[in-house]
This record gives C-alpha cells, sequence and structure tokens, in this order.
C-alpha cells in the first residue's frame, strides 16, 4: 500500500514538472513569436492570436468538451491524471506569461520552443499521464474506429491546426515555423522516452497474467499474447505474456504492471518492424 501511494504521489510529481515545461514552452518561445505547435494548445494559441483570450483559459474551455466524452469510455484514474495534467499546463502557461527573454529570433524561438515541449511531453507521458487535448481526442476517436492509426490521426489533427494558424494569420511562414517546431517537440519526445527505435516487443511473466490483460485490452487498447511458460530452476509451469507497443506507450505499461503485480519479471527489448494490425510495416 505505500508503495502505491509513493508511485502516486510521483506520477503527480512527474506530469506537473512535464506540464510546466510544456507551459514553459508555449509561453516563453511559441506563443510570442506566433507559432502554433498543434494540438489542443496550438489551437488555444490560434485563437488567441485572433481573440486576445488568454491562453491559458482556452486550454481548459478547449478540454472540457473532450475530458466530458471521454468519461464515458475510458478508465477514471487516466483520465483524473490527464485533467490534473491540463489544470497544471494551463496554470503554468498563465504564469509563465509574464516572463520575457531578449530574443527578437523567431527560428530560435521554434527550435527552443520545441525542445522545451518535447521534454515536458514525455516526462508528462513517463508520469502515466497525458495533458489531455489531441491524446485524449484520438482515443476516443479510435474507440469507435480502431483501425484508423494513431499517427494518422495525430498526423491530420495537428496538420489541420497549423494550417489554421497559417490561414488566419495569413503567413506561411507561420505554418512553416509552427510544422518545423512540432516535428522537434515529437523527436525530442521520442529521444527521451525510449530512443530512436519504431517500438517494443515486452515479455511478462507474473502469476497475475489474466488481470494484467484485462488492463491492457481496455486501458491501452493492445493485442496480447499468452505463451506457456516452464521454469527451469523451480519447475514451475504458468503463462507468460508477449505484447508489442509503440515507444510513446511504454511508460503507460510499466505503470500498469507494477500496479497489479510489483513483483513481475518484465523484459523490454526492440522490434525493429512490424507488420499487422495497429502498426505500420517500417524499416529500421
Amino acid at each position: 500500500m505505500y508503495r502505491i501511494k509513493n508511485q502516486f504521489y510521483l506520477s503527480l510529481i512527474q506530469i506537473s514538472v512535464g506540464a510546466t515545461f510544456m507551459g514553459f514552452a508555449l509561453s516563453v518561445f511559441l506563443v510570442p513569436f506566433k507559432i502554433a505547435p498543434g494540438g489542443v494548445s496550438g489551437l488555444a494559441a490560434v485563437v488567441h492570436y485572433i481573440t486576445g483570450i488568454r491562453v491559458s483559459l482556452l486550454i481548459a474551455v478547449i478540454n472540457i468538451p473532450i475530458f466530458a466524452a471521454a468519461l464515458i469510455y475510458f478508465d477514471k484514474k487516466f483520465l483524473l491524471r490527464s485533467f490534473y495534467g491540463m489544470f497544471v499546463l494551463s496554470t503554468a502557461t498563465e504564469l509563465m506569461s509574464r516572463i520575457r527573454i531578449p530574443i527578437s529570433d523567431t527560428l530560435l524561438a521554434c527550435v527552443f520552443g520545441g525542445a522545451i515541449m518535447g521534454v515536458g511531453v514525455a516526462v508528462v507521458l513517463i508520469g502515466g499521464g497525458t495533458t489531455g487535448g489531441t491524446d485524449v481526442a484520438v482515443m476516443i476517436i479510435r474507440k469507435f474506429n480502431p483501425n484508423l492509426s494513431v499517427g494518422t490521426l495525430f498526423a491530420a489533427i495537428d496538420g489541420v491546426i497549423i494550417l489554421l494558424a497559417g490561414i488566419l494569420l495569413e503567413s506561411w511562414e507561420t505554418v512553416m515555423y509552427s510544422a518545423a517546431s512540432l516535428f522537434i517537440s515529437s523527436y525530442v519526445t521520442d529521444t527521451v522516452l525510449e530512443g530512436l527505435k519504431f517500438a517494443r516487443l515486452v515479455f511478462i511473466i507474473s502469476p497475475k497474467t489474466s488481470e494484467i490483460t484485462e488492463r491492457i485490452y481496455k486501458e491501452m487498447k493492445r493485442g496480447v499474447t499468452a505463451l506457456e511458460s516452464h521454469s527451469m530452476y523451480s519447475g514451475r509451469k504458468g503463462r507468460m505474456l508477449l505484447c508489442v507497443i509503440r515507444k510513446r506507450e511504454l511508460p503507460r505499461l510499466k505503470l500498469i504492471i507494477n500496479s497489479v503485480d510489483p513483483d513481475s519479471f518484465v523484459i523490454v527489448t526492440d522490434a525493429k518492424e512490424i507488420m499487422g494490425k495497429g502498426f505500420e510495416t517500417k524499416n529500421i
């Protein structure tokens, strides 16, 4: 019980730190230079440029209907962490808006803003949450059409928001800087989380394979395969789970496994080529 409580508080700290980084990147580097980073933050920035309404308030307002819809379908603990992440992001964005840095180069703002945003997103994901917005929206869309690629959905949503920013501000430079910032952010997030590999192959040995499988199906919508196992040392027979996930999903899977069985034996290895439902063929 004590261990679970410590993990909960550690998760909140990680989400707080990550969301603060994101708020810093938004308020100090991206919004002042009219760079829309994609996602709900980018949409909030676009509306801010047009109306003057504060970005921090818009982040919360845009997320309200998304979370309301998500409550129907998803795990409440995950949504609670995500709502907390959104709250910290909104608060940090407001507080950081008072900071001004003495630079006038949009390219520097694009690079540093994207990089800091990427670090923040990675830390939030490591904490087992999100800051709401696009992540939750994509999960809702895939609830109705699970065959849609996660990567394609993210790209489509972010692309529309960036194009919208360019059209409303009548600036193709905004589109290009925003796209560059989003690319840098995604690259840094992936690098912080898992390096450059495409996917992860996870083996899980535990007496609680049924509970772990149920949580993976319910919360991650990923397939799990059970393999018969036989310990040569103890002679004990059981089942070993095999699961292939995207690198962004590994922190979430670790949290699920640890919450069900902290004493489980887990092996994580690279999966360099994936073919099948939920993944695109890709060679590394």
